[in-house]
């Protein structure tokens, strides 16, 4: 008996899945052997990355579109961590950050992760970009180095291994990057080829060169099989060890899985999960490593492709994966013929195209201070540790909000204040009013971070002696237990020693909640100082006070 949900699948979304999941297929073939090359991983543990990864991120994700495998944002923590605690201590990594993505869906900070700010983004990303072109250059160059280092020591032996440049090899590596910039121009405008990614073209020609009998330096020949899933060591002094990087792989897999689904949602006007795609990103991120594979994360310029090519459900992503998995069956013993000049080639686009100039000037044109978060955190990220990168970021981004909001924070009475002339003119026409009441209104919100701000405007406006207080609320989205505390100060002060009756005004439902809830605001101001708007107060001392 069929199934009317399979049978309209087929005849309606299954050639356009499948056509999309090839030609993806193609395009994340070469990205994700140049990722684990460039992640210093044998090859073949980012074909096993970005079939099982692709798969599970589809099945529980919450992006239709989105396509996850080794992307180049993960390369450069990935290579530190190999670096700093070898394969074993890679791949507990990945299980941990597998586990904290589960988390982070658990405690719903999907919403919370998407407005980490722009700059510390945009600078990271860059960052890493600047990183990834500059660890490429020795393969663009055709030297192969004895010993890995840091990007600047594996630059400096570049350097000092000049003579040795393999000609043919850097003839390779520049054609790719031709290719990969000039030939989607090209295609487009051509009726039967325009669909053929620019990258396997390149491949095809760097393979001839290669079969043509020239000596460069080549990838390796790759199992053509798939793994069994095997155990990888646990211990707790390794937990311990890799924690942060795991944590670092977490964030930056969760940012970059978002953003991947925004930019996905913004194509399609489609509607992702955030809570569900990081649920998904942490399961596949939890079940590579048992399959020797590394951090995988959803990739922007794949999905894209995904898109592009027509794909209609998320059996697109799956297709993708199954389609990289006949190409390692039947073709992985063939990979000894890839040059890694080309590989570099692909990476070097790729990076140069993380460095976004379009939001540098963005950046540039919003001010100083965030022009110093972005290059602080581009800077550190390019010569320091990732997580340290990250955290200063962090730290600045968090430093540039509390300048901002301290500067918003204002306090006006109706003599300076353009938008409360008709409460002036409610007050001047009533003689008794104008000799007792003072109307003032709060910009901004009330936290720790402004009550000097706070203490000088009062200083400044509060200085005669009214009988009645009138503070509008309208325009403090919220108060914490500082500025709580600085406000109830300021009304003992008032009531006790200048006899003074303070009314508040136009309290935001959040505010309000803070100051019902505090027991002692509570006995301070009663019910009956309390108005939802301005004239309700002058009305109620109209008729009770004056």
């Amino acid at each position: 008996m069929s199934n009317p949900t399979v049978d309209k699948y087929f005849k309606t979304n299954f050639i356009p899945d499948l056509k999309a999941g090839f030609i993806t297929a193609i395009v994340a073939l070469p990205l994700a052997i140049a990722f684990a090359i460039a992640s210093g991983v044998n090859p073949i543990m980012g074909m096993y990355t970005a079939i099982i990864a692709g798969i599970l991120a589809a099945i529980f994700g919450g992006s239709t579109f989105s396509i996850t495998g080794p992307t180049g944002a993960m390369t450069v923590i990935v290579l530190s961590t190999v670096q700093k605690f070898g394969i074993e201590g890679l791949l507990l990594a990945g299980f941990l950050s597998g586990i904290i993505l589960l988390l982070f869906s658990y405690l719903k900070l999907g919403i919370v992760l998407k407005y980490i700010p722009f700059p510390v983004i945009s600078g990271f990303t860059a960052g890493i970009g600047i990183i990834i072109f500059l660890g490429q250059v020795p393969n663009f160059l055709g030297i192969t180095l004895a010993t890995q280092g840091t990007t600047l020591e594996n630059l400096m032996s570049t350097f000092s291994q000049i003579s040795l440049i393999n000609l043919f090899a850097l003839i390779i590596g520049i054609l790719t990057i031709l290719g990969m910039v000039f030939l989607p121009k090209l295609l487009s405008k051509t009726n039967y080829i325009k669909n053929i990614p620019a990258s396997i073209i390149a491949l095809l020609l760097s393979v001839t060169i290669v079969i043509l009998g020239v000596t460069v330096p080549t990838v390796g020949k790759m199992s053509a099989s798939f793994p069994l899933p095997s155990l990888f060591n646990i211990n707790l002094s390794l937990v311990i060890h890799v924690l942060p990087a795991a944590l670092t792989i977490a964030l930056l897999g969760a940012i970059e899985s978002l953003l991947c689904a925004a930019v996905c949602d913004s194509i399609t006007s489609t509607k992702h999960n955030s809570n569900k795609e990081l649920f998904g990103q942490g399961i596949a991120n939890i079940v590579v490593p048992f399959f020797g594979g590394i951090p995988a994360t959803a990739a922007i310029a794949r999905s894209a492709v995904n898109i592009k090519e027509g794909a209609k459900t998320k059996m697109a992503a799956i297709y993708q994966s199954l389609i990289l998995l006949l190409i390692l069956l039947f073709f992985g013993s063939y990979t000894d013929l890839i040059p890694k000049a080309f590989l570099a080639g692909i990476l070097m686009v790729v990076s140069f195209r993380m460095v976004n100039i379009a939001e540098a000037k963005t950046i540039f044109r919003l001010g100083r201070l965030e022009v110093m978060v972005y290059l602080t955190t581009l800077i550190l990220t390019v010569i320091t540790d990732l997580v340290f990168a990250i955290q200063v970021g962090m730290v600045l981004a968090m430093l540039l909000l509390f300048v901002k909001l301290v500067k918003i924070t204002d306090i006006k009475n109706l003599e300076n204040s353009e938008e409360d002339t008709h409460y002036k003119k409610e007050i001047d026409k009533d003689k008794r009013l104008k000799d007792k009441v003072q109307i003032y209104t709060i910009y901004g919100p009330l936290f720790f971070g402004v009550i000097n701000v706070f203490e000088t405007k009062i200083d400044e406006h509060l200085q005669n002696h009214s009988q009645i207080i009138i503070l509008r609320f309208k325009f403090v989205p919220f108060i914490d237990s500082t500025g709580l505390e600085r406000l109830k100060i300021f009304i003992k002060d008032r009531q006790k020693r200048l006899k003074s009756t303070v009314i508040l005004t136009s309290l935001s439902p959040q505010v309000k909640k803070t100051f019902e809830e505090d027991y002692e605001m509570s006995e301070l101001i009663s019910k009956k100082q309390i108005f939802k708007t301005t004239e309700e107060a002058i009305e109620y001392i109209k008729k009770e006070l004056i």
